[in-house]
Protein backbone atom coordinates (compact mmCIF):
# COMPACT_ATOMS: atom_id res chain seq x y z
CA UNK A 1 0.00 0.00 0.00
CA UNK A 2 1.65 3.24 -1.12
CA UNK A 3 1.84 6.54 0.76
CA UNK A 4 -0.95 8.20 -1.26
CA UNK A 5 -3.32 5.30 -0.58
CA UNK A 6 -2.53 5.41 3.15
CA UNK A 7 -3.23 9.15 3.29
CA UNK A 8 -6.55 8.70 1.47
CA UNK A 9 -7.58 5.88 3.80
CA UNK A 10 -6.63 7.92 6.86
CA UNK A 11 -8.69 10.89 5.66
CA UNK A 12 -11.73 8.68 5.04
CA UNK A 13 -11.48 7.13 8.52
CA UNK A 14 -11.13 10.57 10.09
CA UNK A 15 -14.28 11.85 8.37
CA UNK A 16 -16.28 8.79 9.38
CA UNK A 17 -15.21 9.11 13.02
CA UNK A 18 -16.17 12.79 13.39
CA UNK A 19 -19.67 13.09 14.99
CA UNK A 20 -19.66 16.88 14.69
CA UNK A 21 -19.28 16.92 10.93
CA UNK A 22 -22.24 18.86 9.45
CA UNK A 23 -21.56 18.34 5.74
CA UNK A 24 -19.30 15.89 3.96
CA UNK A 25 -17.52 17.14 0.86
CA UNK A 26 -17.69 14.31 -1.64
CA UNK A 27 -15.99 16.01 -4.58
CA UNK A 28 -13.91 19.16 -4.40
CA UNK A 29 -11.30 20.58 -6.75
CA UNK A 30 -10.47 23.95 -8.23
CA UNK A 31 -13.87 24.33 -9.91
CA UNK A 32 -16.31 21.78 -8.47
CA UNK A 33 -17.75 21.09 -5.04
CA UNK A 34 -20.42 18.58 -4.00
CA UNK A 35 -21.82 18.31 -0.47
CA UNK A 36 -24.10 15.74 1.13
CA UNK A 37 -25.99 17.10 4.14
CA UNK A 38 -29.05 16.32 6.22
CA UNK A 39 -31.03 16.63 9.42
CA UNK A 40 -32.49 13.72 11.38
CA UNK A 41 -35.34 14.80 13.68
CA UNK A 42 -37.35 12.31 15.73
CA UNK A 43 -39.56 12.62 18.80
CA UNK A 44 -41.70 10.51 21.09
CA UNK A 45 -44.90 12.41 21.84
CA UNK A 46 -47.90 12.05 24.12
CA UNK A 47 -50.82 14.09 22.81
CA UNK A 48 -54.47 14.81 23.50
CA UNK A 49 -56.84 16.59 21.11
CA UNK A 50 -59.50 17.58 23.70
CA UNK A 51 -62.34 16.13 21.61
CA UNK A 52 -65.21 16.38 24.07
CA UNK A 53 -67.94 14.05 22.78
CA UNK A 54 -66.39 13.78 19.30
CA UNK A 55 -65.01 10.29 18.49
CA UNK A 56 -61.27 10.17 17.96
CA UNK A 57 -59.89 9.77 14.44
CA UNK A 58 -56.09 9.27 14.50
CA UNK A 59 -55.90 9.41 10.70
CA UNK A 60 -57.12 13.04 10.94
CA UNK A 61 -54.88 13.90 13.90
CA UNK A 62 -57.79 13.68 16.35
CA UNK A 63 -56.67 11.58 19.32
CA UNK A 64 -58.41 11.13 22.65
CA UNK A 65 -54.97 10.50 24.23
CA UNK A 66 -52.01 8.47 23.08
CA UNK A 67 -48.34 8.27 22.22
CA UNK A 68 -46.68 8.62 18.83
CA UNK A 69 -43.23 8.27 17.29
CA UNK A 70 -42.85 11.20 14.89
CA UNK A 71 -40.30 12.21 12.28
CA UNK A 72 -40.21 15.99 12.04
CA UNK A 73 -38.94 17.44 8.76
CA UNK A 74 -36.15 14.90 8.50
CA UNK A 75 -34.29 15.55 5.26
CA UNK A 76 -31.29 14.72 3.13
CA UNK A 77 -29.81 16.87 0.39
CA UNK A 78 -27.18 17.28 -2.29
CA UNK A 79 -25.79 20.66 -3.27
CA UNK A 80 -23.08 21.65 -5.65
CA UNK A 81 -21.13 24.57 -7.04
CA UNK A 82 -19.15 24.93 -10.25
CA UNK A 83 -16.89 27.95 -10.54
CA UNK A 84 -17.24 29.47 -14.01
CA UNK A 85 -14.65 32.22 -13.50
CA UNK A 86 -13.52 34.49 -10.70
CA UNK A 87 -16.92 36.13 -10.09
CA UNK A 88 -19.54 33.76 -11.57
CA UNK A 89 -20.49 30.26 -10.50
CA UNK A 90 -23.28 27.77 -11.17
CA UNK A 91 -25.07 26.49 -8.05
CA UNK A 92 -27.64 23.73 -7.60
CA UNK A 93 -29.44 21.81 -4.86
CA UNK A 94 -31.71 18.78 -4.52
CA UNK A 95 -33.38 18.36 -1.11
CA UNK A 96 -35.74 15.58 -0.03
CA UNK A 97 -37.83 14.62 3.01
CA UNK A 98 -37.55 11.08 4.27
CA UNK A 99 -39.32 9.31 7.12
CA UNK A 100 -37.44 6.83 9.29
CA UNK A 101 -40.59 6.11 11.32
CA UNK A 102 -42.76 5.00 8.35
CA UNK A 103 -42.44 4.99 4.54
CA UNK A 104 -44.27 7.66 2.57
CA UNK A 105 -44.34 8.38 -1.14
CA UNK A 106 -43.00 11.94 -1.16
CA UNK A 107 -41.45 12.12 -4.63
CA UNK A 108 -37.90 13.25 -5.39
CA UNK A 109 -36.78 16.82 -4.73
CA UNK A 110 -39.91 17.77 -2.77
CA UNK A 111 -38.09 20.44 -0.74
CA UNK A 112 -36.01 23.42 -1.93
CA UNK A 113 -34.61 22.15 -5.24
CA UNK A 114 -33.12 24.53 -7.77
CA UNK A 115 -30.39 25.54 -10.19
CA UNK A 116 -28.95 29.02 -10.55
CA UNK A 117 -26.03 31.39 -10.77
CA UNK A 118 -24.04 33.34 -8.19
CA UNK A 119 -23.08 36.70 -9.73
CA UNK A 120 -21.85 40.12 -8.57
CA UNK A 121 -25.46 41.29 -8.97
CA UNK A 122 -26.77 38.61 -6.60
CA UNK A 123 -27.84 34.99 -6.46
CA UNK A 124 -30.38 33.98 -9.13
CA UNK A 125 -32.18 30.63 -8.68
CA UNK A 126 -34.88 28.74 -10.56
CA UNK A 127 -36.96 25.86 -9.15
CA UNK A 128 -39.00 24.98 -6.04
CA UNK A 129 -38.21 27.25 -3.08
CA UNK A 130 -39.55 28.64 0.20
CA UNK A 131 -40.96 32.13 -0.11
CA UNK A 132 -39.30 35.02 1.75
CA UNK A 133 -42.54 35.31 3.76
CA UNK A 134 -42.24 31.70 4.97
CA UNK A 135 -38.55 31.99 5.84
CA UNK A 136 -39.10 35.27 7.69
CA UNK A 137 -41.84 33.77 9.88
CA UNK A 138 -39.57 30.87 10.84
CA UNK A 139 -36.63 33.20 11.57
CA UNK A 140 -38.72 35.44 13.83
CA UNK A 141 -40.10 32.63 16.01
CA UNK A 142 -38.72 29.55 17.78
CA UNK A 143 -39.20 25.78 18.12
CA UNK A 144 -40.10 25.02 14.49
CA UNK A 145 -40.08 21.22 13.82
CA UNK A 146 -41.02 20.42 17.46
CA UNK A 147 -44.50 19.94 18.93
CA UNK A 148 -44.24 23.60 19.99
CA UNK A 149 -44.07 24.82 16.38
CA UNK A 150 -45.59 28.35 16.27
CA UNK A 151 -46.66 27.80 12.67
CA UNK A 152 -49.70 26.06 14.16
CA UNK A 153 -51.04 29.63 14.38
CA UNK A 154 -48.70 31.83 12.32
CA UNK A 155 -49.35 31.90 8.58
CA UNK A 156 -52.68 30.07 8.80
CA UNK A 157 -56.35 30.55 9.66
CA UNK A 158 -58.50 28.99 12.36
CA UNK A 159 -60.86 26.86 10.31
CA UNK A 160 -58.75 24.31 8.49
CA UNK A 161 -55.46 23.39 6.86
CA UNK A 162 -55.22 26.49 4.66
CA UNK A 163 -51.93 28.32 5.21
CA UNK A 164 -49.59 30.79 3.53
CA UNK A 165 -46.24 29.48 4.81
CA UNK A 166 -45.65 27.53 1.62
CA UNK A 167 -42.99 26.57 -0.89
CA UNK A 168 -43.49 28.03 -4.39
CA UNK A 169 -43.24 26.00 -7.59
CA UNK A 170 -41.98 27.20 -10.97
CA UNK A 171 -40.21 29.95 -9.05
CA UNK A 172 -37.54 32.52 -9.89
CA UNK A 173 -35.72 34.00 -6.88
CA UNK A 174 -33.12 36.76 -6.45
CA UNK A 175 -31.09 37.29 -3.26
CA UNK A 176 -28.54 40.02 -2.62
CA UNK A 177 -26.68 41.42 0.41
CA UNK A 178 -25.99 45.08 1.08
CA UNK A 179 -24.25 47.18 3.76
CA UNK A 180 -21.45 44.71 4.54
CA UNK A 181 -23.92 41.79 4.30
CA UNK A 182 -26.04 43.10 7.17
CA UNK A 183 -29.05 43.90 4.94
CA UNK A 184 -30.38 40.94 2.95
CA UNK A 185 -32.97 41.39 0.19
CA UNK A 186 -34.99 38.55 -1.37
CA UNK A 187 -37.49 38.69 -4.22
CA UNK A 188 -39.35 35.65 -5.58
CA UNK A 189 -41.93 35.07 -8.30
CA UNK A 190 -43.66 31.79 -9.09
CA UNK A 191 -45.91 31.09 -12.07
CA UNK A 192 -48.41 28.27 -12.28
CA UNK A 193 -48.94 27.26 -8.65
CA UNK A 194 -51.87 24.99 -9.50
CA UNK A 195 -51.01 21.37 -10.23
CA UNK A 196 -50.33 21.01 -13.93
CA UNK A 197 -47.94 18.69 -15.71
CA UNK A 198 -46.68 18.86 -19.27
CA UNK A 199 -48.49 22.12 -20.08
CA UNK A 200 -47.62 25.81 -19.88
CA UNK A 201 -47.04 27.05 -16.32
CA UNK A 202 -48.88 30.35 -16.79
CA UNK A 203 -52.33 29.25 -15.55
CA UNK A 204 -53.13 32.45 -13.62
CA UNK A 205 -52.24 30.99 -10.21
CA UNK A 206 -49.05 32.93 -9.64
CA UNK A 207 -47.23 34.07 -6.50
CA UNK A 208 -44.81 36.80 -5.57
CA UNK A 209 -43.00 37.53 -2.32
CA UNK A 210 -40.41 39.99 -1.03
CA UNK A 211 -38.38 40.02 2.18
CA UNK A 212 -35.90 42.34 3.93
CA UNK A 213 -33.68 41.00 6.72
CA UNK A 214 -31.26 42.87 8.97
CA UNK A 215 -28.53 40.89 10.76
CA UNK A 216 -26.19 43.13 12.70
CA UNK A 217 -24.52 42.46 16.02
CA UNK A 218 -27.07 41.17 18.54
CA UNK A 219 -30.09 42.29 16.48
CA UNK A 220 -31.99 40.23 13.90
CA UNK A 221 -35.02 41.86 12.25
CA UNK A 222 -37.14 41.12 9.22
CA UNK A 223 -40.20 42.08 7.22
CA UNK A 224 -41.82 40.12 4.38
CA UNK A 225 -44.89 40.05 2.15
CA UNK A 226 -46.47 37.37 -0.05
CA UNK A 227 -49.40 37.36 -2.46
CA UNK A 228 -50.98 34.22 -3.95
CA UNK A 229 -53.63 34.31 -6.66
CA UNK A 230 -56.21 31.50 -6.91
CA UNK A 231 -54.78 29.81 -3.84
CA UNK A 232 -58.00 28.92 -2.01
CA UNK A 233 -61.48 28.97 -3.58
CA UNK A 234 -59.98 30.81 -6.59
CA UNK A 235 -59.37 33.86 -4.41
CA UNK A 236 -56.40 36.12 -3.80
CA UNK A 237 -54.63 35.59 -0.44
CA UNK A 238 -51.84 37.74 0.98
CA UNK A 239 -49.70 37.75 4.10
CA UNK A 240 -47.40 40.21 5.85
CA UNK A 241 -45.09 39.43 8.75
CA UNK A 242 -42.52 41.43 10.69
CA UNK A 243 -40.56 41.24 13.89
CA UNK A 244 -37.20 41.27 15.60
CA UNK A 245 -35.16 39.46 18.22
CA UNK A 246 -32.25 40.71 20.29
CA UNK A 247 -29.58 39.01 22.39
CA UNK A 248 -28.93 40.38 25.89
CA UNK A 249 -26.17 38.37 27.50
CA UNK A 250 -27.32 34.73 27.74
CA UNK A 251 -30.90 35.61 26.76
CA UNK A 252 -32.55 36.24 23.41
CA UNK A 253 -35.93 38.00 23.28
CA UNK A 254 -38.13 38.21 20.21
CA UNK A 255 -41.46 39.49 18.94
CA UNK A 256 -43.39 38.63 15.76
CA UNK A 257 -46.49 40.00 13.97
CA UNK A 258 -48.44 38.28 11.21
CA UNK A 259 -51.35 39.65 9.12
CA UNK A 260 -53.42 37.66 6.61
CA UNK A 261 -56.02 38.79 4.05
CA UNK A 262 -58.18 36.62 1.75
CA UNK A 263 -60.89 37.37 -0.79
CA UNK A 264 -62.92 34.20 -0.34
CA UNK A 265 -62.00 32.64 3.05
CA UNK A 266 -63.20 34.58 6.10
CA UNK A 267 -61.06 32.74 8.67
CA UNK A 268 -57.91 33.73 6.73
CA UNK A 269 -58.63 37.40 7.50
CA UNK A 270 -56.93 37.88 10.86
CA UNK A 271 -53.97 39.26 12.82
CA UNK A 272 -51.57 37.23 14.98
CA UNK A 273 -48.65 38.16 17.18
CA UNK A 274 -46.44 36.73 19.88
CA UNK A 275 -43.16 36.71 21.76
CA UNK A 276 -40.46 34.33 22.90
CA UNK A 277 -37.51 34.23 25.26
CA UNK A 278 -34.63 31.74 25.33
CA UNK A 279 -31.93 31.55 28.01
CA UNK A 280 -28.58 29.79 27.68
CA UNK A 281 -27.62 27.99 30.90
CA UNK A 282 -23.97 27.77 29.98
CA UNK A 283 -22.81 26.17 26.72
CA UNK A 284 -24.79 22.93 27.09
CA UNK A 285 -28.35 23.87 28.04
CA UNK A 286 -31.02 26.27 26.76
CA UNK A 287 -34.53 26.84 28.10
CA UNK A 288 -37.20 28.77 26.27
CA UNK A 289 -40.83 29.89 26.35
CA UNK A 290 -43.07 31.16 23.56
CA UNK A 291 -46.58 32.62 23.32
CA UNK A 292 -48.49 33.10 20.06
CA UNK A 293 -51.93 34.76 19.87
CA UNK A 294 -54.37 34.73 16.93
CA UNK A 295 -57.01 37.47 16.91
CA UNK A 296 -60.61 36.87 15.94
CA UNK A 297 -60.97 36.49 12.18
CA UNK A 298 -63.78 37.71 9.92
CA UNK A 299 -65.46 34.34 10.58
CA UNK A 300 -65.96 35.54 14.18
CA UNK A 301 -65.39 34.16 17.68
CA UNK A 302 -62.24 32.13 16.92
CA UNK A 303 -59.38 33.58 18.95
CA UNK A 304 -56.60 31.30 20.17
CA UNK A 305 -53.38 31.27 22.22
CA UNK A 306 -50.49 28.81 22.04
CA UNK A 307 -48.20 28.42 25.08
CA UNK A 308 -44.96 26.44 24.85
CA UNK A 309 -41.98 25.50 27.03
CA UNK A 310 -38.84 23.81 25.64
CA UNK A 311 -35.61 22.72 27.31
CA UNK A 312 -32.65 21.65 25.14
CA UNK A 313 -29.41 19.83 25.87
CA UNK A 314 -26.74 20.57 23.26
CA UNK A 315 -25.02 17.18 23.57
CA UNK A 316 -22.40 18.17 20.98
CA UNK A 317 -22.08 20.36 17.90
CA UNK A 318 -24.27 18.05 15.83
CA UNK A 319 -26.81 16.66 18.33
CA UNK A 320 -29.56 18.36 20.36
CA UNK A 321 -31.90 16.54 22.76
CA UNK A 322 -35.01 18.34 24.02
CA UNK A 323 -38.13 18.16 26.18
CA UNK A 324 -41.10 20.21 24.94
CA UNK A 325 -44.62 20.90 26.21
CA UNK A 326 -47.27 22.88 24.35
CA UNK A 327 -50.97 23.63 24.35
CA UNK A 328 -53.29 25.71 22.17
CA UNK A 329 -56.29 27.31 23.89
CA UNK A 330 -59.13 27.89 21.39
CA UNK A 331 -62.11 30.12 22.10
CA UNK A 332 -65.57 29.83 20.56
CA UNK A 333 -65.26 28.26 17.11
CA UNK A 334 -61.46 28.51 17.04
CA UNK A 335 -59.88 25.31 15.73
CA UNK A 336 -56.13 25.93 15.74
CA UNK A 337 -54.05 22.78 16.31
CA UNK A 338 -50.74 22.27 18.01
CA UNK A 339 -47.84 20.00 16.99
CA UNK A 340 -48.53 21.11 13.43
CA UNK A 341 -46.72 22.17 10.24
CA UNK A 342 -43.07 21.01 10.40
CA UNK A 343 -43.81 18.45 13.12
CA UNK A 344 -44.62 15.18 11.38
CA UNK A 345 -47.52 13.78 13.46
CA UNK A 346 -50.13 16.50 13.84
CA UNK A 347 -52.38 16.94 16.86
CA UNK A 348 -55.58 18.57 15.64
CA UNK A 349 -58.73 19.43 17.58
CA UNK A 350 -62.43 20.30 17.30
CA UNK A 351 -63.92 23.83 17.47
CA UNK A 352 -63.20 25.23 20.91
CA UNK A 353 -60.83 22.38 21.81
CA UNK A 354 -57.54 22.78 23.66
CA UNK A 355 -55.01 20.27 22.27
CA UNK A 356 -51.86 19.58 24.29
CA UNK A 357 -48.66 17.58 23.74
CA UNK A 358 -45.61 16.51 25.75
CA UNK A 359 -42.58 15.48 23.69
CA UNK A 360 -39.04 14.13 24.03
CA UNK A 361 -37.03 14.63 20.85
CA UNK A 362 -33.71 14.83 19.09
CA UNK A 363 -32.18 16.76 16.20
CA UNK A 364 -28.99 15.55 14.54
CA UNK A 365 -27.24 17.45 11.73
CA UNK A 366 -24.78 15.92 9.30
Amino acid sequence: MNKKTLMTLGLALGLAASPALHAMTVIENDKNKLDIYGKLRLSLDYGRSDLGDTPDDPSAGLVDAGHSLSTNTTLIGLRGKHQLDGTYSLVWQLEQNFDPDSPRDRGLGNRDTFAGFQTPAGLFRFGIMDTPYKRNGIMLSRFTTTVADPQALLGRGSGGAQRLSLRAKNAIRWDQDFLDRRLKVALEYGSGQQDTEGVADDNGSDMWSVGLTWVGGDLVAGVAYVDWSKLYNDGDVSGFNAGANYRIGPARLGVVYDHLEADTVDFLNRDAYGAFVTWDLGPLYTIGAQWIHADESDAGDDEADQYSLVGTWHANQALDLYLAATTTINRGSGQYPTADYAHGDHINTVPGGDPEVLSVGMSYKF
